[in-house]
């Protein structure tokens, strides 16, 4: 089989954010200036030889960078002066991820990524927009190794919508929304103009001062951020979601998610490292669970999630995963906190909560002018400090270890979110038992669990009786975090 290039819209995928920057002014010169075109052209000819030498270098990149999908795994020459060959197995692949954006479809063009576990955690291994029935073609050879005996059984799971919209919930982030925002409002500046970004800026900002309501309009403002951070957090998770679906078939979890940007997952579950359960205390109360896997490639992107179930109740999320991954049970809690370190748990959240009181108190009390305002910030930091220490108190009792075949079950809670955790034997690179001096007069430690793939994976199990600690690892890992002993030289 020769080899191919990618599709030729690469070569604008990899000048587009020079490209862009000059092209916009330019043409903005040309649509706005009445001096007419040759009066333009002879003031912007610099600019475009830039502009067509940066699409001269995109050409020679893609020209030189070509890949044949062979019956054993994908074969990658790139390079001019300096000549690279990479071979990437399909055995070894954890996760290929296909991406159709909808501004490529035009183009019969998509975005293909391939994964391992001894690949770069920040980037694939092998990423390239190539033409959609390449693609497919690929996708169906890579899967070979792992659906070998033709059983023809397909397992799918397609969630409601409303358990989508849960997944969205707990999973918005403010800082996303108010980041995506920011981009917005600084690349709206680069492309329109450095006005059009003060005009936009200068109503918002009055808008927030109109919509105040009595609140001081710092404040106001504050509010308003967090919030619409938030609900652009949640906007864009409910799209990226929309549609979500899981399809099983003999070792391989297809995965298929997205509008805009519609996204597919083939993911081989020999790869799969762990299956991650998590819970809000809201969601919590209301006994609901998002179920997350880790695999190398799934979920590594910007603003991308490693979902396998959005939401469910406690019966749907262990009747799906038997369905999806039986391979990896979550079993229940057989050793967990005794009562005696139940002080370890609640006197971090009491002692911030005392904290902050004294400290705005005493701003409350030194700074007569801005009372208002002190007063509204000490409210709304008492607020998440209360809700820790309800976390913490639910932590106590949810923080555990099992142990069910060959896979452990791992619960712990870490900032605001509950965790139940389930990861094969095989899958743990190292148990460390770690014991502060406190810990010690308590007879307990934290067990410390790594898993590594394409990045390592750390779980902290808080406040275990040493000896229950031990027990549950000992015969099998637990002597992987002793070192062993010195010999001493006679």
């Amino acid at each position: 089989m020769e080899y191919k290039h990618a599709h030729p819209i690469n070569i604008l995928e990899n000048t587009s954010r020079f490209f862009l920057l000059l092209l916009f002014p330019v043409l903005r010169g040309l649509l706005l200036s009445g001096a007419g075109f040759a009066a333009w052209l002879a003031g912007a000819w610099f600019d475009l030889m830039i502009i067509a030498g940066i699409v001269g270098l995109g050409f020679v990149s893609w020209y030189f960078y070509t890949y044949r999908a062979g019956e054993d795994g994908i074969y990658v020459h790139k390079g001019i002066l300096l000549k690279q060959v990479r071979f990437i197995p399909y055995a070894r692949l954890a996760t290929v991820t296909l991406e159709k954006p909808f501004y490529l479809a035009p183009f019969r063009a998509v975005r293909l990524k391939a994964d391992t576990d001894a690949g770069n955690a920040a980037i694939s291994d092998f990423s390239i927009t190539m033409r959609r029935n390449d693609a497919l073609a690929l996708i169906a050879k890579s899967q070979v190794p792992f659906q070998q005996h033709n059983a023809g059984l397909r397992r799918v799971y397609h969630p409601r919508g409303l358990y989508v919209a849960i997944l969205s919930l707990l999973t918005s982030n403010t800082l996303t929304g108010v980041l995506f925002f920011s981009a917005f409002i600084s690349q709206s500046g680069n492309l329109l103009g450095q006005e059009f970004e003060d005009r936009l800026v200068d109503s918002l900002t009055s808008l927030a001062k109109i919509l105040a309501f009595g609140i001081p309009p710092v404040a106001a403002i504050l509010a308003y951020i967090i919030l619409g951070g938030w609900l652009i957090s949640f906007v864009m998770n409910l799209i990226r979601h929309k549609g979500f679906t899981v399809v099983r078939k003999e070792d391989v979890l297809d995965i298929s998610t997205g509008i805009f940007v519609p996204r597919r997952y083939s993911i081989a579950v020999r790869r799969v490292n762990l299956i991650e359960l998590r819970q809000s205390l809201t969601t919590k109360l209301f006994g609901f669970y998002s179920v997350f896997i880790h695999s190398s490639g799934y979920g590594k992107q910007k603003n991308e999630l490693s979902v396998l179930i959005p939401a469910a109740d406690e019966f749907e999320a262990h009747r799906n995963l038997k369905m999806l991954l039986p391979e990896i049970p979550v079993g229940h809690k057989q050793v967990k906190p005794r009562l005696r370190p139940l002080s370890r748990f609640l006197i971090p959240p009491l002692g911030f909560i005392l904290g902050l009181f004294v400290f705005f108190f005493l701003c409350y009390w030194l700074f007569e002018a801005f009372r208002e305002i002190f007063l509204f910030v000490g409210i709304m930091a008492e607020l998440p400090a209360l809700w820790w220490l309800l976390l913490k108190i639910v932590s106590f009792f949810h923080t555990g270890i099992g142990k069910k075949g060959d896979v452990y079950t791992l619960s712990y809670t870490y900032a605001f979110v509950i965790f139940t955790i389930a990861v094969p034997a095989r899958r743990i690179s190292k148990v460390m038992f770690r014991q502060s001096l406190f810990q010690k007069m308590a007879d307990c430690c934290d067990v410390i669990v790594y898993s590594y793939a394409e990045g390592k994976k750390r779980m902290v199990v808080p406040n275990i009786n040493t000896q229950d600690a031990h027990e549950m690892f000992g015969t099998d890992i637990g002597r992987m975090a002793k070192k062993p002993p010195k010999k001493r030289n006679k």
